[in-house]
């Protein structure tokens, strides 16, 4: 067992995929240390919620001890199985491919967690390993097959195992684990829209039921109410940043359906945002278009969506990756975190079970490849789904 050789790990990353896996590895004995570029763990907006399906679920309850797997299960919105098919003008609808969009286990509804709380949860017991202001820089292999990484600081850090967890613009995931990212010339619109008397009023009730799907012309409206149980709060919650009820909604499609050119959808304000979707609903039925109107506009965001092609096997060492950062996923299959989630868990138990790191990885990496690339699959069918278009290499 990895755990009584004294070897050094460090994780580059403080996502949830890095910070999943080193709460595996804590919780079996191992240490690590982690490094994240940015300079506090809230420095910057990083989505709103996830969806956690049944594999995600079970690979968080392998690496988290029982009081944070809890306090995640705790912490979530209420979940409902299924989704709402309506039009612009709140019809009900019907769409086989959507409602074929699921892992068809109907008794476990996907979890809908709040980002930013499973993060924190996430960090609980790890913040004396974590440094952040760290970003990768450089590595480079020492005659005694230990790793020395540099940091945009100028520090650096000797180790015996460094794992990429950093996300899509990884240098190790591109230039050691050859991951090659391609944009698919789509986007994702999304923001968030706070419950209040007010807006419960005008949006429609329709909505306030779990999640809903509008299939328009070249591009899909997500809807998810996420609705938070505040009998189940304890002292447990005392750590985590407060969060009130919201409509999370996401636009999913070709960046010509929203007015905008494939190279002008990076700088926009949050009311220039606002304006295009202004524009694009002016039509819609009016307790559709409300959820728009009353959207917190701090919270609006543009970006383009980018996937990984089919990986193929590279010289296995003391260095890896995971989630993102050797497998991107478009957003539209919903199983991007959760597949970073699979890979923590699974190193995790490799490192447990094997008596070396080269093994431990070598395993890792060869599973790895064959559901991420069947995940990076499911993702660009998904895009299809949501917006009646392949999504490809532009």
């Amino acid at each position: 067992m990895i755990q009584q050789i004294n070897k050094r790990i460090a994780i580059i990353g403080a996502g949830l995929g890095g910070l999943c896996l080193a709460q595996g590895l804590k919780k079996n004995g191992i240490d690590c240390n982690i490094f994240e570029k940015d300079a506090a763990i809230n420095t910057r907006t990083q989505g709103y919620r996830i969806r956690v399906n049944e594999p995600g679920r079970k690979a968080l309850e392998k690496c988290l001890p029982k009081d944070l797997y809890d306090l995640f299960i705790a912490t979530c919105a209420a979940s409902r199985s299924g989704m709402n098919v309506l039009t612009t003008q709140l019809e009900s609808s019907k769409n086989d491919l959507v409602e074929s969009w699921s892992d068809g286990i109907k008794e476990t509804p996907d979890l809908k967690p709040n980002r930013l709380t499973l993060r924190e949860i996430l960090l609980q017991g790890l913040e004396q390993n974590i440094s952040f202001g760290k970003g990768l820089k450089d590595w480079k292999e020492l005659d005694n097959d230990e790793m020395e990484l540099t940091f945009s600081d100028g520090t650096t850090y000797t180790t015996d195992l460094v794992i990429a967890a950093d996300g899509v613009h990884s240098k190790i995931g591109s230039e050691y684990c050859k991951d090659q990212k391609i944009n698919t010339g789509n986007i994702t619109i999304y923001g968030r829209t706070f419950y209040s008397p007010e807006t419960l009023e005008t949006i429609s009730p329709e909505l306030q039921k779990g999640t809903s799907v509008i299939i328009g012309n070249q591009y899909s409206l997500i809807i998810d109410a996420m609705v938070f149980d505040l009998s189940k709060k304890d002292s447990s919650w005392d750590l985590l940043s407060p969060v009130s009820d919201y409509f999370y909604w996401a636009f999913i499609g070709n960046p010509e359906a929203f007015g905008l050119l494939q190279s002008d959808f990076y700088n926009h304000s949050g009311e220039e945002v606002f304006q295009i979707i202004r524009q694009l609903t002016h039509d819609w039925h009016p307790q559709l278009k409300a959820l728009f109107d009353h959207a917190d506009q701090k919270s609006l965001s543009i970006t383009p969506i980018r996937s990984s092609l089919p990986k193929k096997p590279w010289p296995s060492g003391n260095i890896t990756a995971l989630g993102d950062a050797v497998h991107t996923m478009s957003p539209a299959g919903g199983v991007g975190a959760n597949t970073a989630f699979i890979d923590a868990a699974l190193l995790t138990e490799n490192m447990v079970n094997q008596d070396s790191i080269s093994i431990a990885v070598k395993e890792y990496e060869k599973k790895m490849r064959l559901y991420s690339n069947q995940a990076v699959e499911l993702s660009l069918q998904g895009g299809e789904i949501l917006h009646g278009s392949h999504e490809k290499n532009q």
